[in-house]
C-alpha cells in the first residue's frame, strides 16, 4: 500500500511522525507476491538509505500492479530491474558494443559488467546473441528465448552491485 510519512529523528534509527495512506494495495499472491518480494528486496539492496528516486518509484508502483493484475511475471521483473540498473547508473547500450560498433543479429557478445557488451568470436558458454540483445533493446519478449537471455543478462547485470549475498526472494520463490 503506498503510504506517506514523515520521519524524525538522527541517525539510521527514526521515529515516525506522520503516517497516511495515499492509495490502494495492490494485492499479491502466488509468484507475484514471490515476485513483489524480489522487487523490494532489490530496492532495499542497491538503492542508498534516503535517496529519492522519483521515477523509480512511479515504475515500482506500476509494476505492482500490473503483478496484481495478473500480468506475466518475466516481462515485468526484467523491466524493473533494467530500470533499476539505469537509475542507478549501471546501465549499458543493448544496441551497440563497448566499441560503439551496432550489434549484429548473427554476433554473440558478452556483458563487461563495468563497460558493457563485448564482441567475441570464439563461442564459450553464458554469451548472448545479438539478435536476442535487439529483441530486449526493442522490449520484444515474443521472441523465441528472448526472456530466459534477458533474465541471465539481467542477473548478471545485477551480481556485481548485489556483492556475495544471495538474495533471500530468489531461495523463498525455490522453496515455495
Amino acid at each position: 500500500m503506498p503510504l506517506e510519512l514523515e520521519l524524525r529523528g538522527r541517525g539510521e534509527l527514526k521515529n515516525v511522525g506522520r503516517l497516511d495512506s495515499v492509495g490502494v494495495a495492490a494485492w499479491l499472491h502466488g509468484d507475484a507476491l514471490f515476485s513483489g518480494l524480489y522487487l523490494n528486496e532489490l530496492l532495499i539492496r542497491l538503492l542508498p538509505a534516503e535517496d529519492p528516486h522519483p521515477a523509480l518509484f512511479v515504475h515500482y508502483a506500476a509494476t505492482l500492479q500490473a503483478l496484481a493484475e495478473g500480468r506475466a511475471l518475466e516481462p515485468l521483473l526484467r523491466s524493473f530491474e533494467w530500470r533499476l540498473l539505469d537509475e542507478l547508473g549501471y546501465a549499458f547500450a543493448l544496441d551497440q558494443d563497448i566499441n560503439g560498433d551496432v550489434l549484429e543479429p548473427d554476433g554473440w557478445y558478452r556483458l563487461q559488467t563495468d563497460a558493457g557488451l563485448e564482441r567475441v568470436w570464439l563461442l564459450q558458454p553464458g554469451l548472448f546473441s545479438g539478435r536476442d540483445l535487439a529483441a530486449m533493446a526493442q522490449a520484444d519478449w515474443e521472441a523465441p528465448g528472448v526472456l530466459a537471455a534477458a533474465k541471465r543478462l539481467m542477473r548478471q547485470a545485477l551480481a556485481v552491485h548485489l556483492g556475495g549475498r544471495p538474495l533471500v526472494s530468489r531461495e523463498l520463490f525455490r522453496k515455495r
